[in-house]
């Protein structure tokens, strides 16, 4: 089934789970959280996967291969992509089916740094750019300024097509202290409105 914005708080919150679920040694912090990033947006990727066919639909990511017979790449552009392809044959002798990407149903980008906000405005303009369905900007939670981050982040959104969603997160220095769960907003009628997270159950917290 694919996510869209009645499941995608479930989404979210399983690669999360999974995300912290993994034990990440060594002992310099930067290191170690430079790959709970890594991870997270692996996890992310992944849950996005669980959701579509893979048949017709492709997920772009760093650390995915799947992709790179056909398009050579790990990464498309953005931290993680989700599309639809089609096929054409090639114009070499030989013949080949080349994929392409026929339709872009998300684009997701994620910056958890909390002393810099030009890396949050740099990274979210990606989003305007690109012509998914959806787009997801995943950032890490504040203590203080949640709120500014979101009005700073609202000038960004309304030039964004599609639909648009922002995420916070505990910061990776965090997992190991009981980390806050995600939040989730979506940008309506010209504001950040808060998503309520649907349990399996169908129920919401």
């Amino acid at each position: 089934m694919p996510v869209h914005r009645g499941n995608l708080s479930q989404v979210i919150n399983r690669a999360w789970t999974r995300a912290t679920d993994i034990r990440t040694e060594g002992s310099e912090h930067r290191v170690r959280n430079q790959e709970r990033s890594r991870q997270w947006v692996s996890e992310l990727a992944k849950a996005f996967t669980d959701e579509y066919d893979m048949n017709i639909h492709r997920v772009f990511w760093q650390g995915n291969t799947a992709n790179r017979d056909q398009f050579r790449i790990n990464e498309l552009l953005f931290d993680v992509v989700v599309c639809s392809v089609s096929s054409e044959e090639s114009l070499q002798r030989r013949s080949n089916r080349l994929e392409f990407v026929h339709q872009c149903h998300w684009q997701v980008e994620s910056e958890f740094n909390r002393r810099d906000s030009r890396e949050i405005v740099i990274d979210m303009s990606k989003l305007v750019i690109g012509s998914a369905e959806n787009k997801l900007f995943v950032a890490a939670h504040r203590k203080t300024k949640a709120r500014e981050l979101l009005t700073l982040c609202a000038q960004i959104a309304r030039q964004c097509s599609g639909n648009v969603f922002f995420a916070f997160v505990a910061h990776p220095e965090e997992w190991d202290t009981n980390p806050r769960a995600p939040v989730l907003y979506e940008w309506l009628a010209g504001d950040w409105e808060p998503m309520k997270h649907v349990t399996g159950s169908g129920q919401s917290d």
